[in-house]
């Protein structure tokens, strides 16, 4: 698919996939790329309600099964939101700052604010603990709920892995090797799980880098930062699925890594005007959806780098998530049996209902009219020109005549 300024979709893009945005102006808005209109989008909040600052600043799914999404804004307020029902289960103001991370630990929501308090909410009070200033992101472990990375910018909030039940530092990176006797700048603006024990950041100084939670070392194992002084590359997001790490940039649009072996890039995904200000991966891995400040949400085909879809959402997506459409729709089809389930009907001991008996009963009986005789075929001879059937006279009769 060739890249231009209008809605598009690429033929060969047949999954059925459901994307749900969050604004810079604080819409959040819900589009069936499978629909017959793939472009249409559905405010599913109020826009009558919203704010200068209401940005939308994090969302992240709530439940393992992705029916439930949580979404945290600038003005404190956090949100969670039921993908089935598509309606907000509760709505509540936390903290002194924006929110700038989400999660739900043991069936607790764990919210992070950008001056570093943290808070698990729970009855009758939260948990609230400090982990430092100038927190930029904070995610929690799919694996183990229990388990939280922050970073954010300056040396102080360099790469931590959190123990939630303690409240404790498990991990904490250290900075690379010193140039000139000087430390390199720190500012650690994404962070993320690629299993359990590893953790891969990406900075706006350029460069991503993974740690290994379980050695003795605590600096990266694996890094890339661009050679090319005049690349001027920065990263603002970052993405995981398997061996493989999906970062957006400021200006170059979005690149992929593979852990194994991070001195270069694998792939370029081309096609933005601006930065990539969201980047996530659908669960099977082969679908990449971006959301970018020229107000379009992208999927990419994470092996081919292909283009596949592209929409404008009207205002700048801050954040974008993407479910398969059945994850979610087999919760409500469950629902729907479940309140069939709920009728019953009633029936006498021989299998028929008295009130229809009564009514067929009275009915009079209507006899089925004479079949009307078929019409004859007609000769084959009436169809033939009239002198055709003129019989001709023998010889002998001629011969008489003239006698």
């Amino acid at each position: 698919m060739k890249y231009a300024s209008v809605n598009a979709k690429c033929p060969s893009y047949t999954d059925s996939h459901t994307l749900y945005v969050g604004a810079h102006t604080g819409s959040f808005k819900r589009i069936h790329v499978h629909d017959d209109d793939p472009f249409r989008q559905v405010n599913l909040q109020p826009i009558e309600l919203l704010t200068k600052t209401s940005k939308i600043t994090c969302m992240e799914f709530g439940n393992v099964d992705r029916t439930e999404i949580l979404i945290g804004r600038a003005n404190r307020c956090v949100k969670v939101f039921d993908c089935s029902k598509e309606e907000s289960i509760s709505n509540f103001e936390i903290g002194t700052d924006e929110v700038v991370g989400l999660g739900r630990s043991n069936g607790c929501i764990v919210v992070g604010s950008a001056n570093g308090m943290v808070q698990i909410v729970k009855y009758p009070e939260p948990v609230k603990f400090s982990v430092g200033e100038n927190l930029f992101r904070l995610r929690l472990c799919p694996e183990d709920e229990t388990r939280m990375v922050t970073g954010g910018k300056l040396l102080k909030q360099i790469i931590k892995l959190w123990d939630l039940e303690t409240q404790k530092v498990l991990f904490m990176a250290k900075n690379v090797k010193k140039v000139l006797e000087l430390e390199q700048h720190v500012w650690d603006n994404d962070v993320v799980f690629v299993d359990r024990n590893l953790i891969a950041a990406c900075s706006r100084h350029g460069y991503v880098r993974l740690y290994d939670t379980r050695g003795p070392a605590r600096r990266p194992v694996q890094d890339f930062t661009s050679s090319d002084p005049d690349d001027q590359l920065a990263f603002s997001c970052l993405a995981s699925h398997g061996d493989y790490l999906y970062a957006g940039t400021t200006t170059f649009g979005a690149r992929a890594f593979d852990i194994r072996r991070m001195k270069n890039h694998i792939h370029v995904y081309k096609g933005f005007t601006g930065t990539v200000t969201s980047i996530r991966v659908d669960s099977s891995g082969n679908h990449l959806f971006t959301g970018c400040l020229d107000r379009y949400v992208r999927v990419h085909h994470a092996h081919r780098t292909a283009l596949e879809y592209r929409c404008y959402v009207k205002s700048k997506p801050t954040q974008v998530l993407g479910i398969e459409f059945k994850e979610h729709q087999a919760s409500t089809n469950q629902d729907e049996v479940n309140s069939d389930d709920d009728i019953q009907i009633v029936a006498n001991e021989e299998g028929s209902d008295p009130e229809y008996d009564e009514m067929f009963s009275k009915m009079k009986t209507v006899n089925e009219s004479k079949a009307k005789t078929p019409m004859k075929r007609k000769s084959i001879s009436s169809t033939k020109n009239p002198e055709d059937n003129v019989r001709p006279v023998s010889h002998k009769k001629v011969k008489n005549l003239s006698m």
